[in-house]
C-alpha cells in the first residue's frame, strides 16, 4: 500500500483535493438529508455496527463506528470519506494497469466528480460506509490478480464487506473486472473465467450470509431492497431489462442534462467500436452492459431501482471511466477524441456538481424556514410540551430553484425534501432548545375535533388551517395529496 501512494502521490492528490474543492459548498454547508436529522445530532440516535443489519447491510457503518464511535462529525466526515473514495480510485486504476499520469488524472477525474456521487452526498450517514465500497472492490480485483488461494480468500472477503455496505455494488464488481480485461488485450479465457468466477462466488456467499441473517431474524427479509424476483420471473423481465439499458444511458435527470447524456453515450459507443468486436470483446460489452442493469432486473419492485443514481453510481460512473480508459490507451486520433471527450465531460460534471449544491442549500434553507414558521405558528397555540407530530405528506422546495428539462424524476437529487415525513421529530427537534414532538408519529384516537378538522376544516400550509395542535397531537397538511392521504385512513 505504501509503494502503491508512492507511485501515485499527485494522482490521490489531484483527485482527493479536486472532491474538496468542487464539493466544497457542501462540506461545510453540511447538508442533513431526510432521515439523518437524529443521526446528526448524535443524542438519540448513534450509528452502531448493527444499525444498517436489518436491511442486509451489515458492514455499512463499519469506519464510522471504527473512526467517530458512531458519530457524524461535519466537515471531517466528508474528507475522510473522500480519502477513501480516493484511494480507491487509484487502486482501482492500478489494476486497470493505466500507467500514463495524464491518463490516470482524466480517467480519475471523471470517477471522483461524477454527479451519480450527489445521490450519496444527500444522506450523510451513507458517505463514509458507501465510498470505502470503492475501495473494498478495487482491493478485491488487485488481489484477484495474484498468485495463491489466500489471496482469493481476501478478496472474497472484501467483495462480502462491499456487498454488506450495499449490495449493488455487484455491479461494479463485474463492470470493472469486464473492462480489465478489455484493458488487458493478452487475456487468457482461463483467467476471465478465473475472474468471473471468484466474483460469482462471492455473491453466492453473500447470498447465503443473507438467508442464515434472515433466518435467525436478525434481517427483514421483505424489505424492499433485498426481496428479488423469483426464477419464473426471469424470461418476462428480460424484454424490458434489455430496453432500460439503453434508457439509462439516454434518458435525463435532475442535473444530468441532454448533453451529459450524449458525450457519455459517445464515449461508450466510441469505445465499443475502437476495442474491436472479437468474440472476447463482445462477451465483456455484454457482462458490462447487462450488469448496469442487475440489481434492476433481480429486484421485485423494478421501478424503485431503476434510474436510481446512487446505484447507478456503481455502475454507469465505471462504464464511463472504462469506456474513457479505452480511448485514452488507444491510438493517437482515438486518445485524441478521447481527451476531448473527456476533458468535456468532466467539465459538465464539475458545473452540475456545483449547480446541484446550490440547489440543496436553497432548499433546505427555504424548508428550514418554512419549519420556522409552523413552529411560531405551533407556539402561539400549544398549551404542553412535547407532542405527537403527523406531518401528512413532504414538500421539496429544492424543486423550486431547479427549472431545468428531464426526462425522469429523482427522489434523491430533488425530489425528497429535507422535511421528513414519516420521522418530523427530527428536523423540528433539531434546533429547539427543548423537545417540542415525540420521535413517534401515529394517530392512536382520534378525537371529534380532530376528525372534524380532517374532514372539513383541513386546508394546506400557508392556509390557517395548515396546522392543528390540540393537547397531544399536532398535524401539519403542507399539500392537498397529504390531505387526502390521511383523510382516506379515518374511519368511515
Amino acid at each position: 500500500m505504501r509503494r502503491l501512494l508512492q507511485n501515485n502521490t499527485m494522482l490521490y492528490m489531484v483527485i482527493f483535493l479536486s472532491l474538496n474543492i468542487v464539493f466544497s459548498y457542501y462540506n461545510f454547508m453540511f447538508f442533513i438529508g431526510n432521515h439523518d436529522w437524529d443521526w446528526v445530532k448524535g443524542i438519540s440516535q448513534i450509528l452502531q455496527l448493527d444499525t444498517g443489519m436489518f436491511e442486509g447491510r451489515f458492514s455499512k457503518f463499519v469506519l464510522n463506528v471504527i473512526l467517530f464511535s458512531g458519530h457524524i462529525f461535519p466537515i471531517l466526515n466528508n474528507i475522510i470519506a473522500f480519502a477513501i473514495l480516493s484511494l480507491g480510485v487509484v487502486i482501482l486504476l492500478t489494476y486497470w494497469k493505466i500507467n500514463n499520469n495524464i491518463n490516470k488524472i482524466i480517467i480519475g477525474l471523471l470517477i471522483g466528480l461524477t454527479p451519480y456521487i450527489l445521490g450519496w452526498l444527500y444522506f450523510p450517514i451513507n458517505v463514509l460506509g458507501n465510498f470505502s465500497a470503492v475501495m473494498f472492490i478495487a482491493v478485491g480485483m488487485s488481489l484477484m490478480q495474484k498468485q495463491g488461494k489466500k489471496y482469493i480468500v481476501v478478496s472474497i472477503f472484501t467483495y462480502i464487506l462491499a456487498l454488506g455496505v450495499y449490495p449493488s455494488t455487484m455491479e461494479m464488481m463485474l463492470i470493472c473486472t469486464s473492462f480489465y480485461h478489455l484493458l488487458n488485450k493478452t487475456s487468457k479465457t482461463s483467467q476471465i473465467i478465473k475472474d468471473f468466477a471468484i466474483v460469482v462466488l462471492s455473491l453466492i456467499i453473500f447470498k447465503i450470509l443473507l438467508y442464515v441473517l434472515i433466518k435467525y431474524n436478525l434481517v427483514y427479509g421483505d424489505y424492499y431492497n433485498l426481496k428479488t424476483i423469483g426464477v419464473n420471473d426471469i424470461i418476462t423481465r428480460i424484454p424490458s431489462t434489455i430496453k432500460l439499458i439503453l434508457k439509462q444511458l439516454i434518458y435525463t435527470l435532475p442535473f444530468f442534462p441532454l448533453s451529459l447524456k450524449i458525450v457519455g453515450l459517445s464515449i461508450v459507443i466510441t469505445a465499443i467500436y475502437s476495442a474491436g468486436l472479437s468474440k472476447k470483446n463482445i462477451m465483456l460489452w455484454c457482462v458490462i452492459l447487462s450488469s448496469s442493469v442487475l440489481s434492476a432486473f433481480i429486484s421485485v419492485s423494478q421501478t424503485e431501482v431503476a434510474f436510481q443514481p446512487r446505484i447507478n453510481y456503481y455502475s454507469i460512473t465505471y462504464i464511463y471511466a472504462g469506456s474513457l480508459a479505452i480511448l485514452l490507451e488507444n491510438k493517437q486520433f482515438i486518445k485524441n477524441l478521447g481527451y476531448l471527450l473527456g476533458l468535456y465531460i468532466i467539465s459538465i460534471f464539475i458545473v452540475q456538481d456545483v449547480y446541484a449544491q446550490k440547489v440543496w442549500f436553497l432548499g433546505k434553507n427555504a424548508e428550514e424556514k418554512l419549519v420556522e414558521r409552523m413552529i411560531v405558528r405551533i407556539e402561539e397555540t400549544a398549551k404542553n410540551y412535547p407532542l405527537v407530530p403527523i406531518v401528512t405528506s413532504e414538500i421539496s422546495l429544492r424543486k423550486r430553484f431547479y427549472n431545468e428539462k428531464y426526462q425522469i424524476s429523482s427522489q434523491y437529487l430533488l425530489d425528497n425534501s429535507f422535511m421528513v415525513r414519516h420521522i418530523p421529530s427530527g428536523m423540528f427537534n433539531f434546533y429547539y432548545p427543548t423537545q417540542i414532538f415525540y420521535s413517534l408519529s401515529r394517530i392512536s384516537e382520534v378525537s371529534e375535533d380532530m376528525y372534524n378538522y380532517l374532514v372539513n376544516v383541513s386546508n394546506p400550509w400557508p392556509n390557517i388551517a395548515g396546522v392543528y395542535v390540540d393537547e397531544k397531537y399536532v398535524i401539519i397538511n403542507s399539500t392537498q395529496d397529504g390531505i387526502k392521504a390521511i383523510q382516506s385512513q379515518l374511519p368511515k
